[in-house]
């Protein structure tokens, strides 16, 4: 397989709006075709017969009016030079390959031989496939990448909505000291949820090059402080001694059919028996209410949970008690003071 980190970069290198898409969307227009190798001399020199060397500056123009050679076209690395046209490209016989028609099955085998991609654009099908090493991928029309980019932002629209009334929920519970396993679980499911689907759409953001700046605008709103609260959740509830952050990474990454039991993602916590007490409530320390309340540095929130352990210690500090610690002052303790009545009072309104 490609590099992960490879393929995304020729992604960005290929995407709309750059020159070399101008070209591939030109030499598609035209209905020919084209085999394409995105190589070095020295990585090329092992598949090449005949045709003819150029060393000439690349611009889509070029390019396309090259395509219309029935051979293959070599563009070095970094899509400045074209180094050769109408070669013919001789990977090894006993390379395997999925592919039938000739062009495709020159490309995916020449990437297999030489792990450079290989680019093989239909003439029949409007469609090109990028063969990089074992990875074989068809690049998307800008329709079909915008219609997903849609599919997922609506879909982080519904979570963010449920998400900010679960996080609501869970600041009443908190305050009220009612936080069940699962109330927990909940949260941080959804929330890792919509990391995943940010990182799905980041790889189509990589796709769409120029054209993803509204999209993004709109992720970025959407994904607003949803990995900062993650990490003060976990935090907030983990019975382990194991920082938060390495803690977030492991439900990150947990199988995603794990992810959906909550008691997978609790045991995470260092949770192992919760069957032997159905009604078990967790106890929050504070750290995600901490950070509601505005401008107050994470260095001083740490120091108040330090010195107060849990949630209802801190909301039923005074002033002075809050002034005991180091940064905190009489406007920084008014401040907290403030922040836990008005969040107490938005859970219990009438009250």
């Amino acid at each position: 397989m490609a590099d992960e980190r490879e393929f995304l970069g020729l992604l960005r290198q290929i995407a709309p709006g750059t020159p070399f898409r101008q070209a591939l969307d030109s030499i598609n227009r035209l209905g020919k075709g084209a085999l394409i190798l995105i190589a070095d001399k020295e990585q090329a020199a092992d598949v090449l017969e005949s045709g003819f060397e150029l060393n000439t500056d690349f611009t889509p123009q070029k390019l396309t009016e090259l395509s219309k050679m029935d051979r293959a076209i070599v563009v070095d690395k970094t899509l400045k030079k074209i180094l050769y046209a109408n070669v013919l490209l001789v990977p090894k016989t006993e390379i395997s390959s999925r592919e039938t028609g000739t062009r495709h099955l020159a490309a995916e085998k020449v990437a297999k031989q030489i792990h450079a991609p290989t680019l093989a654009v239909s003439a029949s099908k409007d469609r090109v496939t990028v063969y990089y090493g074992e990875t074989s991928y068809i690049l998307p029309d800008f329709s079909t990448l915008t219609a997903r980019v849609n599919q997922a932002l609506h879909i982080l629209e519904q979570y963010r909505s449920t998400l900010d009334n679960r996080l609501d929920e869970l600041t009443s519970l908190e305050f009220e000291g009612r936080v069940m396993p699962d109330d927990v679980a909940g949260v941080i499911q959804l929330m890792v949820q919509m990391v995943h689907v940010e990182a799905d759409t980041g790889r189509w953001f990589v796709e769409l090059g120029e054209e993803k700046y509204l999209h993004q605008q709109l992720l970025e709103w959407l994904m607003l402080d949803v990995t900062v609260r993650l990490r003060l959740v976990v935090c907030d509830y983990k019975k382990v001694k194991v920082q938060g952050e390495k803690l977030v990474d492991a439900i990150v990454t947990m199988p995603r059919e794990r992810l959906l039991e909550h008691e997978e993602v609790l045991a995470v916590l260092g949770y192992d028996d919760l069957n032997n007490d159905e009604n078990m409530t967790l106890v929050p320390r504070g750290y995600r209410v901490l950070h509601e309340i505005h401008r107050l540095p994470s260095a001083i929130a740490s120091r108040v949970v330090k010195k107060f352990s849990t949630l209802t210690s801190i909301a039923e500090s005074s002033e002075d008690d809050l002034m005991k610690i180091k940064g905190i002052a009489g406007v920084r303790a008014r401040a907290i003071r403030a922040g836990m009545v008005r969040m107490r009072a938005m859970c219990h309104p009438l009250s």
